[in-house]
């Protein structure tokens, strides 16, 4: 769906026209962010300011003439940072010394930066403390509510029972099937991943 590997079949509609996804930049273009898995590799730049991971996806915003603002790239920050309630210092704090849930709240701040329709959360709460996750699944609620799709990829079954109003199983590489809120339980689910009719 991001344009990261190209798809076997089938085709991405999104607000009822076709989708023509090829990379990551015409992703960006359609309105889709990514967050991913792993985010020490992928989803922040540990090295970085806090202001350059979040401006990382959306430098139009906070560049001139190809030359970043500091005092925009500050700006546009501090507002996610607020936002997301992301403790830290300073926007020019590294995001290497942000804990995990902080971290995870940055790399989320860089897509939501870039106004997406659609937002790719894989595995958005692995690895953080349990105050983190539930600040994320906060977070995850009122961008639903304010009318942003959300495709949450979890492998934590009491994550996809308390956040999904849809739920498709995948076995192999394919959907094994598709759940409404209402019919989803952990057995039907652990069923259809095993291959067992539900």
């Amino acid at each position: 769906m991001f344009g990261l590997t190209p798809p076997d079949a089938g085709e991405i509609v999104l607000s009822g026209e076709p989708a023509q996804i090829g990379s990551p930049a015409d992703a960006i273009a359609h309105g889709i962010g990514y967050v991913p898995e792993d985010r020490r590799q992928h989803g922040v730049v540990l090295e970085l300011p806090i202001a350059a991971n979040i401006s990382l996806s959306s430098l139009d915003r906070v560049s001139r003439h190809g030359l970043i603002d500091g005092a925009e790239e500050d700006a546009l920050a501090q507002q996610y940072v607020d936002r997301l309630r992301v403790k830290t210092p300073s926007v020019s704090a590294a995001a290497g010394t942000l804990s995990g849930g902080n971290q995870q709240k940055v790399a989320l701040a860089r897509w939501l930066a870039t106004d997406p329709k659609v937002l790719i959360l894989d595995e958005p709460t692995q690895g953080v403390d349990v105050g983190s996750k539930s600040e994320i699944h906060s977070i995850m609620m009122d961008l639903a509510a304010s009318g942003m799709a959300i495709v949450m990829i979890s492998s934590e079954l009491p994550e996809v029972l308390g956040m999904s109003d849809r739920v498709m199983v995948m076995k192999s590489g394919t959907i094994a099937g598709e759940l409404s809120r209402a019919e989803a339980t952990q057995e039907k689910i652990l069923n259809l991943a095993l291959g067992h009719a539900v």
